[in-house]
């Protein structure tokens, strides 16, 4: 028998989502399952939408009860982490990866680690290539360590 875990049940949810793509012709941060995306999540069409991919994964992934609700802005889930102490040094599959502006120290992109050795993660609004966090699609790749913060927020605890 297998044992399916939260993180395995994640990460299988969140690749599941590798064909979303921005409608380019209709400008960025827009499309039909882009603005799905971010109407899940109360925001607004246009907008920056990895933090809204993010936080539906964790809705969806914990049936409407993440401890991390549903955002738009990867500072709120920053500042959230740190309140709650749920900031690692020791990064897991199945933590959120932040980007930080070194200049401000605020989180401006946000993904799913799905390897922590070699570092790859899964993030909504980013490129194939993993340098843009205003890209144009679900994407998975390798990330550096330079610029991350890691949130290790609570995971149930029985086998799903």
């Amino acid at each position: 028998m297998n044992v399916v875990t939260f993180d395995d049940r994640l990460l299988y949810l969140a690749r599941s989502f590798a064909f979303v793509r921005e409608a380019q012709t209709h400008g960025q941060n827009r499309g039909l399952r882009v603005e799905a995306i971010q109407h899940w999540s109360s925001g607004q069409t246009g907008d920056s939408w990895c933090c809204e991919w993010a936080t539906m994964m964790l809705d969806i992934a914990f049936n409407g009860g993440s401890p991390i609700p549903r955002l738009q802005a990867c500072e709120d889930v920053h500042s959230l982490a740190i309140e709650k102490h749920w900031m690692t040094h020791t990064p897991a599959v199945g933590d959120l990866v932040l980007s930080i502006d070194p200049a401000t120290n605020r989180a401006h992109h946000v993904g799913i680690l799905t390897s922590s050795s070699p570092l790859v993660s899964i993030a909504g609004n980013t490129s194939a290539d993993g340098v843009s966090s205003n890209g144009d699609g679900v994407y998975e790749h390798a990330i550096s360590l330079t610029n991350k913060a890691f949130v290790h927020y609570p995971r149930p605890q029985e086998k799903l």
